[in-house]
């Protein structure tokens, strides 16, 4: 790699500690609690896994993915992502660890 530049993509090590701190409180990487389980919710619907009681407002985007650039716009405000979710997280400011969470979330 040359001197300078960064390596695309974010360090799934770091994003576990991310969903630790972060996430855990609701989310469980394979069974519903508070929030949906997410191991690999990377690529499948948005509002898609069947056994949780989505919000409306995500219900509502249920034609869309969770790729990287949506898990990024909601990780980073689901408030302006999904107006009207139940989702009581306000998001997670920093570009770096929104990246890093992805980069977990891929490879659960």
């Amino acid at each position: 790699m040359a001197k300078g530049k960064k390596k695309a993509g974010g360090n799934p090590a770091k994003g576990e500690k991310i969903f630790k701190n972060l996430c855990a409180v609701c989310h469980s990487l394979t069974s519903h609690g508070t929030g949906p389980a997410l191991a690999g919710l990377a690529g499948t619907n948005i509002a898609g896994q069947d056994g949780f009681s989505y919000s409306g407002a995500l219900s509502g985007k249920a034609t869309l993915k969770w790729t990287d650039a949506n898990m990024n716009k909601w990780l980073k405000s689901p408030a302006d992502f999904a107006p009207g979710n139940a989702m009581a997280f306000a998001g997670i400011p920093s570009a770096k660890d929104r990246l890093d969470l992805i980069a977990y979330l891929k490879a659960t």
